[in-house]
């Protein structure tokens, strides 16, 4: 599977373009703006877009989901705990910071916990990580996880926000830094970074190991 980044919008969300190397199938996680960018970036890369997923339902990873939607035909999953969340504008932050009242679409597939979305040969397993929503998911891969706005580079999410709990989120950073091995990161904002470098210098996870 090829991994691609395209920061987009003005809060610099990770928006990512998974490609299975064997069909072609892809999936587009968090398009957070400028649906024309993901979407001409999925054309010249030869992806069909055979999903769209929210890590969460935040308005900055979702200011492009719509007009993705009607380019791609894709449908969009992410997990049944923030179903109801995306249908409220106030709740998803888009009527206070973006100026959006008008509701998306209902989410075509709500998943759960140890779900799989298949792209060809490529297999994505849903891992529920609540704290920063109740709904938020990691997704691993291979030997990369995308972890959303759950676990940044030297950071975590934030939990003051509705559906935010701070017991909640350390429980599933606890998940991800029990995990055995090693991973590549893809947080939602900032840097990439691996598992074992923030299992030693992320303070909210070194006191797990």
């Amino acid at each position: 599977m090829k991994i691609s980044c395209l920061p987009v919008g003005a809060m610099s969300v990770n928006c990512l373009i998974l490609r299975d190397e064997a069909t072609g199938l892809g999936a587009v996680i968090d398009p957070g703006d400028n649906a024309e960018k993901i979407h001409n970036k999925c054309i010249t890369s030869d992806t069909t877009v055979k999903y769209i997923i929210l890590t969460h339902a935040h308005f900055d990873h979702m200011l492009a989901l719509e007009e993705l939607r009607e380019r791609t035909g894709a449908p969009l999953a992410l997990h049944r705990h923030d179903a109801e969340s995306l249908l409220d504008p106030r709740i998803t932050y888009m009527e206070q910071f973006a100026g959006v009242t008008e509701p998306p679409k209902p989410a075509e597939i709500l998943l759960e916990e140890g779900d799989i979305l298949e792209l060809g040969e490529t297999k994505l397993e849903i891992l529920h990580t609540p704290g920063h929503t109740v709904g938020s998911i990691c997704i691993r891969s291979g030997g990369d996880i995308i972890t959303g706005d759950t676990l940044f580079h030297g950071n975590i999410g934030r939990c003051d926000l509705y559906g935010g709990d701070e017991m909640t989120i350390m429980h599933s950073l606890k998940r991800l830094s029990e995990l055995p091995g090693d991973y590549k990161l893809w947080p939602g904002h900032g840097a990439t970074t691996t598992l074992s470098r923030e299992r030693a210098a992320n303070y909210y996870l070194k006191h797990f190991n």
